[in-house]
């Protein structure tokens, strides 16, 4: 892999051509750029042949950072391989996409508003979550808000038509089975652990927020989960070890 760095005004662009691999490429290098206040950044993908999910979760976590500091990062002239991986991943849900550096540039360098979205709800506000009470055998679906280090954050009902668990008894400290899929980092697996309710807060639009907190996770969805929430932010299992399948 090679990185060449150039610098347009207030705007870095990095073109990357060959593997992008956490292992081959000076991750520390783009984390420096932000500590020095460089936010508007372009990931030129021309010449990318491959890419693996540690970098695209690190990518998804360095967008959250840079929008947290007012600046953004971009994708621009993506290689044929990469035009695939973003419409497979719906990548470009998160990241605006252009043609040419040029334009990329062009867009970083005007003085936008903000559309007010966090970052965490474009990676996750398309991931379901399906979950049950541990005493009970129904089934029902969430829609994720946001990952943590020591657990989720879901909206239900995510539709009115699909309630399957009364809301009224879901409340704080209720015990749940959890299975969600995260393809930013495992596209073919599904995590499955235990939590249990720390929080709910109303909506408004006759649905709740569930912030939970894991009590059993296997270490290995642990491990995967920490490449999203950051290094040494993983969640860690509980004192009964992993779950049992359901």
């Amino acid at each position: 892999m090679r990185i060449e760095r150039r610098q347009v005004g207030q705007v870095d662009v990095l073109s990357f051509t060959g593997e992008f691999d956490a292992s081959k490429v000076p991750l520390a290098e783009i984390d420096a750029l932000v500590e020095e206040g460089r936010i508007r950044l372009v990931c030129s993908f021309g010449g990318l042949k491959f890419i693996t999910s540690p970098v695209i979760g690190y990518l998804v976590k360095t967008a959250k950072r840079l929008k947290g500091r007012g600046g953004e990062m971009v994708f621009s002239e993506p290689s044929r391989f990469m035009r695939a991986t973003i419409q497979t991943l719906g990548l470009d849900q998160i990241f605006e996409v252009f043609p040419s550096d040029d334009e990329a540039v062009a867009h970083l360098g005007r003085a936008r508003p903000s559309d007010g979205l966090p970052v965490d709800e474009k990676i996750l506000g398309s991931t379901t979550v399906s979950f049950r009470m541990l005493d009970a055998p129904a089934i029902a679906v969430g829609r994720i808000l946001s990952l943590h280090e020591d657990g989720i954050a879901f909206r239900y009902p995510a539709d009115p038509d699909r309630v399957k668990i009364d809301p009224e008894d879901l409340g704080t400290g209720s015990r749940l089975w959890i299975k969600f899929r995260q393809p930013f980092l495992d596209r073919e697996r599904y995590f499955e652990m235990e939590a249990e309710i720390a929080t709910i807060a109303d909506l408004g639009d006759g649905s709740r927020r569930y912030r939970l907190r894991y009590t059993r996770i296997d270490d290995r969805d642990r491990e995967t989960l920490a490449r999203l929430v950051g290094p040494g932010a993983a969640p860690r299992p509980g004192p009964h070890g992993a779950p049992k399948p359901p």
